[in-house]
């Protein structure tokens, strides 16, 4: 039963997940009138910018530095990459940012490789939040 429960969460967490990749999608589309399918890789970018900054800034300045790095990164694609492909319609911006994506997916894989990295989280918030199954009283 306890594995059934922890399943279940874990389901919930990944479809909690995909929502915010895909309001993120659909919120950029809305406002901006672009087409951006590039939007989960620069939620990965800022990921492994956090894991590579870990180690120089420690967890809570990289936490707080990875943000502003990938918002110049969506700065240099905007003002490079799609302001050109803006005025030719959405077709174009959907293979840009569609391109782009799998060129981040490879600069990745190219800089920390095909495998999951080994990202630890301070001491300070390395506990569980609660506990499924019985617990003992005292």
């Amino acid at each position: 039963m306890e594995n059934l429960i922890a399943s279940l969460l874990n389901g919930v967490i990944y479809g909690l997940l995909l929502f915010m990749v895909s309001a993120g999608l659909t919120l950029i589309f809305g406002m901006m009138g672009v087409l951006n399918f590039a939007h989960a890789s620069f939620y990965m970018l800022g990921a492994y910018f956090a894991y590579a900054l870990q180690d120089s800034l420690g967890f809570w300045g990289a936490l707080a530095a990875s943000p502003i790095l990938v918002g110049l990164v969506g700065v240099v694609v905007e003002k490079y990459f799609l302001r050109r492909v803006h005025h030719h319609g959405h077709a174009h911006e959907l293979l840009l940012t569609f391109g782009l994506s799998f060129i981040i997916a490879e600069l990745i894989k190219l800089f920390f490789g095909n495998f999951p990295v080994d990202y630890r989280i301070p001491a300070s918030m390395d506990f569980a939040l609660f506990r499924l199954g019985a617990t003992k009283s005292c």
